[in-house]
């Protein structure tokens, strides 16, 4: 069963920073079975953050026995392994760290084989029916390397908003206010593509320069909680000795 998300041979679009968008992204019957067995239950035991109105499971959860459905398991199994990784690479290319060995250097956040390269996760995601934006103009931890988005939206799910908008910036970003979920404030440039929160949708972009700067619109009528599944990659501290170097990579980065 090809549980992929990137099945359907999606365009890569690099302005204004390489991204893809897929729209019924899973086969119906796999996108209804995850649906029907959403771990609601189990994500709503988790600690909130975010100011208290997002929770999220993580692979480090899912990948254990007995947590969620066998289908969500195997879910997230594939998109933490290292043949997904090489799906995105064979999309973004030379955009993207070449990793020799992989399959060796890549595992499920937590799941450290030890001194693994890579550190992977597919967490199912809950955001609180909150009008307002849950992510405003903002960059990524620089030890990122890709993330992507599905779309879970509840089939009566009425709001409008909690889109992922896509920003163009006209000066390089320059600095980030860590202690605001990485936000880049006024320094945001303009939308300059929208994506619907629409079931079966899956957008991603590669993590490759300090002007991935996205956001989330803000929501109207919200009633329902935002569902969605996150699917990143990042480097280990292991080897960027990034407990140390955060700020030196940063300006790195940014300079």
């Amino acid at each position: 069963m090809n549980l992929s998300v990137l099945q359907k041979t999606p365009t890569l679009i690099e302005d204004p920073y390489p991204h893809l968008v897929i729209e019924d992204a899973l086969p119906e019957e796999i996108y209804d079975q995850l649906e029907r067995e959403w771990p609601t239950e189990q994500l709503l035991k988790t600690e909130p953050f975010d100011n208290g109105i997002c929770y999220r499971l993580k692979s480090d959860q899912m990948l254990r026995q007995g947590v969620v459905s066998d289908i969500w398991k195997q879910f997230a199994e594939y998109h933490t392994s290292a043949d997904f990784y090489k799906e995105v690479k064979n999309i973004f290319g030379d955009l993207m760290p070449d990793i020799k060995d992989v399959h060796e250097t890549i595992s499920a956040r937590g799941w450290d084989k030890g001194g693994d390269k890579i550190g992977s996760d597919c967490q199912a995601v809950m955001h609180k029916p909150v009008n307002f934006s849950s992510r405003t103009p903002h960059i990524d931890n620089p030890r990122e390397i890709y993330a992507g988005l599905l779309y879970m939206p509840y089939a009566d799910c009425e709001s409008t908003g909690g889109e992922f908008q896509i920003h163009k910036q006209s000066a390089k970003v320059t600095e980030v206010n860590k202690n605001g979920g990485r936000s880049v404030g006024d320094k945001a440039g303009e939308i300059v593509k929208t994506v619907p929160y629409k079931r079966n949708t899956f957008v991603m972009f590669c993590n490759n320069s300090t002007n991935t700067v996205h956001s989330v619109s803000a929501r109207k009528n919200a009633i329902r909680h935002r569902r969605s599944v996150n699917i990143i990659a990042e480097y280990n501290k292991v080897v960027t000795d990034f407990e140390e170097g955060m700020e030196e990579e940063q300006n790195r980065r940014l300079h």
